[in-house]
């Protein structure tokens, strides 16, 4: 067994890498052209959502691209216009994540005010929450997203997802609403043939590439 899960790691490793390698070989100038593809399908998604919405705002979570990851600013701006309310993932100090169970909260940033999150401008950074302005990025509970964008390394055309081994996403999509519509995004250049996997790694219903 031990050894069954030795190797499931470092077939990660090796998928991670190539995956990885050819993400960043993209030409920057291509790679824009693909993020403005893929937030053109994600508004689609929302529109049809917010079709369908009753009740209060939509509130939609997305992400801080870092290095070569498909930028979903353009989205959030879109989301922004459209009156939901835009969270962004918050990295946890390790006591509050150990007291949580969780990596990662979700806090709401005001259109225009992104410059001013900590955890935008530093996705990996973990934050104690003293060290974040609760009242001007209050924390919404995983229950209150309607929508939510989730980075990935890699993924194959089962669904599976392949992320950055911290587990942060493995743990907290599973607290969110069983209507919460969850998509990853990814070049398409991160497709690979097969992702390897753990029981505990869960397949995404959604994925948009460009």
């Amino acid at each position: 067994m031990e050894e069954c899960m030795l190797d499931v790691v470092q077939q990660k490793q090796a998928t991670r890498a190539e995956a990885l390698a050819r993400r960043d070989d993209i030409p920057q100038a291509l790679r824009e052209q693909k993020s403005a593809t893929i937030s053109s399908r994600l508004a689609a998604k929302l529109d049809r959502l917010l079709d369908n919405h009753q009740g209060g705002p939509v509130t939609v979570a997305t992400y801080s691209a870092m290095g070569s990851e498909p930028d979903p600013s353009a989205f959030a701006s879109y989301a922004e216009r459209r009156g939901c309310r835009v969270v962004y993932p918050c990295m946890l100090a390790a006591a509050e994540a150990a007291a949580s169970g969780q990596r990662m909260c979700m806090r709401a940033v005001a259109a225009g005010d992104a410059f001013a999150a900590p955890f935008i401008a530093h996705p990996t950074r973990a934050f104690a929450a003293a060290d974040i302005d609760s009242d001007r990025f209050p924390i919404v509970p995983a229950e209150a997203l309607d929508m939510i964008v989730v980075p990935l390394v890699a993924f194959d055309l089962t669904g599976a997802r392949l992320g950055y081994g911290g587990g942060c996403y493995d743990r907290y999509l599973p607290t969110l609403r069983p209507d919460c519509q969850i998509i990853g995004i990814a070049f398409d250049e991160q497709c690979v043939d097969h992702v390897p996997t753990n029981a505990h790694d869960l397949p995404l219903p959604n994925i948009i590439s460009a």
